[in-house]
């Protein structure tokens, strides 16, 4: 699933949960609004059932009572109703509604919700007695609040199927693209320091693309006592010990190194044709040769880190690529600060000393073979070996210059 599309059902997501609670909300106010007609008629609706029944009983006799109860209870918009005189109260009903006052000798009916109003009317029990039948009368009755409610529910309960639905297709397509991104949240470009920097592999349009230092917290390191002579090439050994009739190295476990350029153009045009970055780092634990004990340890850590194999390759004598797929160059770089740590601690576990670098590269959307991306790691690395107090440095590419390079191009071409 493409991003564009993630961003249109989120939108809708959230659409349809404002469409959930604006529902509910604007209905019940607007029954409250118009529900005063509606309540009139309900409690005229009452009083008539009463006279009708005061026919066939003595009204206010016990029989009478008797049958009124039923009247309120099915009626859903009545919610209280009280009949006395001045002197007396002939009827109380419900006897434990909390509409009705808790004075045994008066009761009155008293309600304090925008949703109920209170209806009385005068009927003359004789000649000399007159009373009196409040009602406590439902605006927005519970079986109207329940539908509305219910309804509301339904609009919520779709958006977030749909959610889940959502999630479920994208975790898939994760793990079917082998993605990784960065666990932390994504710092700002403050946070890194930043030099510029010539590239002798950039053409004219990047000549101006920077290097992004990364140092982690609590980590010392001392200066080089000895020059390093790291070629800015791959050194292609000169002579395979073992044949790699399968993908790994029995050494290591990882893919093989003559495996790395061919893989990384293939996944170069996969995320250029999902519009997707891709990440390459470069790490070299100085001087530590991959048929060490430790060395064995880091790669399992790697495939621990990245989880795909396939994407994990040995890097000359004492080096590692790992291949990031739909990792921009920031989230690379949280997930090479994780992994510096864990690989500094490793080493102090088997009581080796030698240092770490990291090199990092990104496609940023240029359209590159991935031997530059290549070289722009090992550049990065060499870089990082020139102060150690900065052991991860990331290749930054200057995007805009990028398209303005390729748009000159396409004019060119086209005159």
């Amino acid at each position: 699933m493409t991003n564009k599309s993630v961003v249109f059902f989120v939108v809708l997501i959230i659409f349809l949960f404002i469409i959930g609670f604006a529902y509910f909300a604007v209905s019940c106010m607007y029954d409250i609004k118009v529900g005063t007609v509606g309540a009139e008629q309900q409690f005229r609706e009452l009083l008539r059932e009463m006279d009708a029944e005061a026919a066939s009983s003595k009204f206010l006799s016990a029989e009478y009572l008797n049958k009124l109860q039923p009247m309120i209870e099915k009626n859903d918009y009545i919610a209280a109703v009280t009949i006395k005189s001045d002197t007396t109260t002939y009827f109380a009903y419900p006897t434990n509604s909390r509409y009705i006052s808790a004075n045994s000798i008066t009761p009155e009916i008293a309600v304090s919700s925008p949703s109920m109003i209170v209806r009385s009317t005068n009927i003359p029990l004789n000649d000399k007695i007159n009373t009196v039948v409040t009602a406590a009368v439902y605006l927005l009755p519970p079986h109207t609040i329940f539908k509305f409610a219910r309804n509301s529910f339904v609009i919520i309960l779709a958006g977030t199927l749909l959610a889940v639905i959502i999630l479920i297709i994208c975790s898939r397509t994760s793990k079917d693209g082998k993605t990784i991104t960065g666990k932390k949240e994504v710092p700002s470009s403050s946070d890194f320091d930043e030099i510029d920097i010539d590239s002798a592999f950039a053409p004219k349009e990047e000549q101006e693309q920077k290097f992004e230092f990364s140092a982690p917290e609590e980590q010392t390191f001392q200066e080089k006592t000895t020059p390093d002579n790291f070629a800015a090439e791959p050194q292609q050994p000169e002579t395979v010990q073992i044949d790699p009739l399968g993908l790994f190295s029995p050494t290591t476990g990882l893919s093989w190194e003559s495996y790395i350029e061919t893989r990384l153009d293939a996944e170069l045009v996969r995320a250029a044709s999902s519009e997707q970055d891709i990440s390459l780092v470069y790490i070299r634990v100085l001087d530590l040769p991959h048929n060490h004990p430790a060395a064995r340890k880091i790669a399992d850590t790697l495939i621990k880190a990245f989880s795909f194999k396939d994407l994990i390759f040995e890097f000359g004598e004492d080096g590692y690529v790992c291949i990031l797929q739909n990792t921009d160059l920031t989230h690379g770089l949280i997930a090479c600060e994780k992994l510096y740590t864990e690989l500094t601690g490793l080493l102090q576990e088997f009581d080796v000393d030698k240092k770490v670098f990291f090199g990092l590269s990104s496609r940023t959307l240029r359209l590159i073979p991935g031997i530059r991306l290549i070289k722009e790691a090992m550049q990065a690395v060499d870089k990082a070996m020139e102060d150690p107090t900065l052991p991860i440095v990331a290749f930054k590419v200057d995007a805009e210059r990028y398209r303005k390079f390729l748009a000159e191009e396409v004019s060119k071409a086209n005159v």
